[in-house]
């Protein structure tokens, strides 16, 4: 099977998962939002990847992106003497 956008033959493997179009053509267009991914701890061993849509990253990334300090130690360790 050809794909709809260049011609070229699409991979085997691709047409068993059901997709439509080559890996180049795939890749190439900017036009695909990908998915993102984040670490998240439930605990503190074992995080788990969470997979989340192009727009609901953009939605919520001010949520993922640390402001201030990374740690307690860090915040006490400044010279606030000065």
């Amino acid at each position: 099977m050809n794909c709809n956008c260049c011609g070229r033959p699409i991979e085997k493997e691709r047409l068993e998962l059901g997709l439509k179009i080559c890996k180049a053509c795939a890749f190439a267009g900017p036009d695909v939002p990908r998915p993102k991914g984040r670490m998240v701890y439930g605990h503190k061993t074992a995080g788990e990847i969470e997979i989340l849509s192009a727009e609901s990253w953009e939605e919520n990334k001010r949520y993922f992106i640390p402001s201030g300090a990374r740690s307690c130690v860090k915040n006490f360790s400044k010279n606030v003497s000065s």
